[in-house]
């Protein structure tokens, strides 16, 4: 989609989502972990395996999960190096996942870009 010689977007009339001209950031430290039971539904929904009940100790889950929750306003927008691969990006410890991975791709051509970098907007809770 935005390779070197990938034709511009039809839909990017303005030529602001260039390959040079976006960005990719996650939102770090947002929210709370899902517990280990939440997660593995939605990760089996759909799947022979979606109907099972038991998948571990929860209370063990509950102590775990409780320790990486965030408080309100300390999240802050990570931006991704676009040289490391996704499941590396996945992992790392202030990327907490609430259901599934959000990236934004931002265009530093956009007037949106500036508010963005300054802090001033934040996705619908």
């Amino acid at each position: 989609m935005f390779s070197e010689s990938s034709p511009p977007l039809a839909w990017d009339t303005e030529n602001n989502y260039t390959r040079n001209a976006v960005e990719l950031f996650y939102e770090a430290a947002s929210g709370a972990c899902l517990p280990k039971k939440k997660v593995l539904h939605y990760l089996l929904e759909g799947t022979l395996a979606s109907h099972v009940e038991d998948i571990g100790d929860d209370e063990k889950d509950a102590a775990e999960g409780s320790s990486h929750s965030i408080s309100a306003g300390s999240s802050k927008w990570i931006k991704v190096n676009e040289k490391r691969t996704l499941h590396d990006v996945l992992k790392e410890p202030n990327f907490i996942i609430q259901g599934i991975p959000v990236f934004y791709v931002v265009s530093k051509n956009s007037g949106f870009y500036q508010k963005f970098k300054a802090g001033l907007w934040a996705p619908l809770s």
